[in-house]
């Protein structure tokens, strides 16, 4: 081979390398800028996690606030059930004293009727003892 074409051939083989090269440039710019996009979008999606995990925080400080006003209010509202049982046993008790208190009443008021039912038996009888008898 002469000098020439080797030497032809060897600026072939530059130009072909030098174009791989430039190819090869190329493709780690774009390798680059993917991993670039990459970052970028994984920063974003860190700060969109952050964001949801600082929602799911508020959304469990309103939950646990909501869970302890509902169970301050059934707390409350037992109470108000336990005061109001209370009373009503106290008002029937105070009507069991009372009715009681008029059975007695009425306990007396027979005992009268049952002492002037005897009297007036009794005057019964002494009036048809004294009254002659025209029967006969």
């Amino acid at each position: 081979m002469s000098l020439e074409v080797r030497l032809e051939k060897l600026e072939a083989q530059h130009k072909n390398l030098d174009a791989d090269m430039h190819s090869l440039a190329r493709v780690c710019a774009d390798i680059k800028n993917i991993a670039l996009t990459n970052q970028h979008d994984i920063t974003g999606l860190k700060l969109d996690v952050s964001g949801v995990k600082t929602d799911l925080a508020a959304v469990k400080a309103c939950i646990a606030a909501l869970t302890e006003a509902t169970h301050v209010g059934f707390k409350r509202a037992d109470e108000q059930h336990n005061t109001f049982v209370k009373e009503t046993r106290q008002r029937f008790d105070e009507h069991d004293k009372r009715f009681d208190q008029v059975d007695q009443r009425f306990d007396k008021v027979d005992e009268r009727f049952d002492k002037v039912d005897e009297r007036f038996d009794r005057l019964e009888l002494l009036i048809r003892q004294r009254i002659p008898n025209t029967q006969n």
